[in-house]
């Protein structure tokens, strides 16, 4: 079975994972694969991203008196 890696420095976390890749924390590099494990070092990979950003910029609302 083919693996297809692909190093990616310029694009978002949260499109990469959309799109089906999965991030090594150890290696730095997102793959393209079915696996559960780096296929370089055997780590598990990330499926999300460890931080999630707030649905709604602020939590407050102005009213205007």
């Amino acid at each position: 079975m083919a693996q297809k890696t692909l190093l990616l420095q310029k694009t978002s976390a949260r499109r990469s994972y959309a799109n089906g890749y999965k991030y090594c924390s150890r290696c730095r590099v997102y793959h393209l694969t079915d696996g559960v494990r780096c296929p370089y070092c055997g780590i598990l990979l990330r499926n999300s991203p460890r931080k999630k950003k707030p649905t709604a910029t602020s939590k407050y609302v102005r009213i205007e008196v």
